[in-house]
């Protein structure tokens, strides 16, 4: 397991605890680690590839990204300590390893270290502020950190459909003309090439690190 961040400073004896009644999990690109109103299963740890989380809204039926989780970090927490089900879906983006640590372990191991609990609150209050940052990022019409998760999410899942500016701009929920000047800044910095219809990615881990540029 990839020991960083709140589980890094645990006790060894902990930490085999945890790698000992864990599961790895394989996923597919495309593939769905858990669906919106599931009940959590545990945390999920990103030992390699890339997961979405998204949104469907209630309404439209329209998905909506809300971040991506990378290599060295963990999703599925806030449903698990809230006791509810997850309020999104989570799909892997390209194949990716996931090491599940069940519920009932995690539990345990706040039970007998309840310091954990101080590390856990801290990471939830900073996606709060990621949450609220990006609330803001839409008000002000921030689009480039969007079309760049946009660009990720949209060609992974469908890597040979040609996207246009119109569907790009719909999932963005902003208009084409933004989408094209934001589309020619991100080629300007060497992100992506466009070749007419055609857009390709030169730089995926360019385009990832702007969602936590622009929500940081």
């Amino acid at each position: 397991m990839i020991w960083k961040g709140i589980w890094a400073e645990l006790p060894t004896e902990v930490k085999w605890q945890m790698e000992s009644q864990s599961q790895i999990i394989e996923v597919k690109r495309g593939d769905s680690i858990y669906r919106q109103g599931d009940q959590p299963r545990g945390i999920y740890f990103v030992k390699k590839g890339l997961v979405g989380l998204v949104l469907t809204g209630a309404s439209s039926g329209k998905e909506h990204l809300l971040r991506f989780f990378k290599e060295g970090q963990f999703f599925g927490h806030r449903a698990l300590f809230s006791n509810e089900g997850y309020h999104g879906s989570s799909v892997a983006l390209q194949q990716t390893t996931l090491q599940l640590v069940p519920k009932t372990t995690i539990l345990s191991v706040i039970d007998k270290h309840p310091i954990v609990l101080q590390d856990v609150v801290r990471v939830l209050a900073q996606e709060l502020k990621r949450c609220e940052n990006h609330q803001v990022m839409i008000l002000e019409n921030q689009i480039l950190g969007r079309t760049a998760q946009a660009l990720i999410y949209l060609k992974d899942l469908h890597p040979d459909h040609n996207w246009t500016r119109q569907e790009i701009a719909n999932f963005c929920a902003s208009t084409v003309s933004t989408v094209i000047k934001t589309l020619a800044e991100l080629e300007n910095m060497g992100l992506i090439r466009q070749e007419g219809r055609s857009i390709h990615v030169l730089d995926r881990d360019g385009l990832v690190a702007l969602q936590d540029k622009e929500t940081s």
